[in-house]
């Protein structure tokens, strides 16, 4: 987070809230919203929230619906 500019911190900031909300009040996450997508291969088990050009990569926990972000990175660098 620190090497993002101040506007994708705060638009990263803005949809990982949204997500926390929905798993808290929901208990699901919306994916049409959020652009959230389950990842395959290596990163089978993850999901990703789509900010811009950049990827939020992060799995919920299975018994606490805790949030784990794995890597914020630009789309070009994230799937490397």
């Amino acid at each position: 987070m620190e090497k993002l500019d101040a506007n994708s911190r705060k638009s990263v900031l803005t949809k990982i809230s949204i997500l926390k909300t929905c798993l808290e009040t929901q208990n699901v996450y919306p994916p049409e919203e959020l652009d959230i997508k389950k990842l395959k291969g290596e990163l089978k088990g993850f999901s990703r929230i789509r900010v811009g050009k950049m990827r939020v990569i992060f799995e919920i926990g299975k018994e606490t619906d805790e949030i784990f972000i794995y890597e914020i990175n630009s789309r070009g660098n994230i799937y490397d």
